[in-house]
């Protein structure tokens, strides 16, 4: 089988589990809606479904701005869009937030860096369009699960260091806000190219120049004390769980505060990305703790 049909049977197949996860849950009330936003420009017709956003906030309206959360969907890099997360999302926006979900370019059809690059264009994008969107970017949280995880950690070095920055020739003039606080759920942090698994694999190509090896090899190398206060969050019962004691080793390092959670302790079922499923006590229970985390700013 080609790679791309192995990819396809694996999204569909995790599409129907995710169907029947979210089968019944009614969609959270009180809820205003912005959607399809086209928050950057696409080189292909076929691009474009990719680079859209929605925006959900409490309703009615409350507020001139709002606390912003902006989530990082995951899936392995090569699955997932705002759809799957809009239960999830809208969830988060109805305890008193705007809430950004949105899509991003996908693997293999798009590797490494269209996804990360998708995720600095649409930061961009809400920094210059904050106020047409009742956005307050000084209360700006992100959160963002598995891959996402991934992508949430190293936007958030590539807007606290210049060095980082510099790697990246085409988002040099982007506007980078920086987050006042980041949950990290389920991540996986480091990528060590081909050989790490086959969900990197697909994500990252053979032919990467220097600079952009360098980025996704040795990105944690890059971090600093101006990384943004953060939630951590793994389950017990994640075959993941050792690479949140990498990213704990490093925010440890760097003098970063942090706290660190673990959940699942009662239920195995509460596994890998378990705070998405809203019938999940636990999971409740996670993003309780999180959205705390959050009001709590300075």
């Amino acid at each position: 089988m080609a790679l791309i049909d192995e990819i396809k049977a694996t999204r569909a197949a995790w599409a129907e589990n995710d169907a029947k996860r979210d089968a019944g849950v009614p969609e959270p009330v009180g809820i205003r809606k912005v959607e399809d936003i086209v928050y950057t420009s696409s080189a292909t017709k076929e691009e474009e479904t990719w680079h859209l956003t929605d925006i959900y906030y409490p309703d009615p309206w409350e507020s001139e701005s709002y606390p912003v959360i902006v989530s990082m969907h995951g899936g392995g890099w090569f699955y997932g869009d705002k759809k799957l997360y809009s239960l999830y999302t809208k969830y988060l926006a109805s305890k008193g937030f705007a809430v950004v979900n949105f899509n991003y370019r996908l693997a293999p059809e798009y590797p490494y860096p269209c996804g990360f690059l998708d995720c600095c264009r649409l930061m961009d994008f809400l920094a210059k369009n904050a106020a047409a969107y009742r956005l307050d970017l000084s209360r700006l949280f992100l959160v963002g699960d598995s891959a996402g995880a991934q992508l949430l950690s190293q936007y958030s070095i590539f807007a606290t260091s210049a060095e980082y920055r510099s790697l990246f020739e085409e988002a040099k003039n982007l506007t980078m806000p920086v987050p006042a606080k980041v949950a990290l759920n389920c991540g996986v942090y480091e990528l060590y190219g081909r050989k790490d698994s086959r969900a990197s694999a697909n994500y990252l190509p053979e032919n990467l120049s220097e600079k952009l090896t360098e980025s996704i090899t040795h990105v944690l190398d890059y971090m600093n004390g101006d990384f943004p206060e953060t939630f951590l969050m793994a389950s017990v019962n994640d075959p993941l769980l050792p690479a949140s004691a990498v990213m704990k080793k490093k925010l440890e390092e760097c003098g970063v505060p942090h706290e660190y959670h673990e959940y699942g302790q009662t239920n195995p079922a509460d596994a890998h990305v378990f705070h998405v499923n809203l019938r999940s006590e636990e999971g409740l229970r996670c993003n309780k703790d999180e959205l705390e985390f959050f009001r709590k700013c300075r």
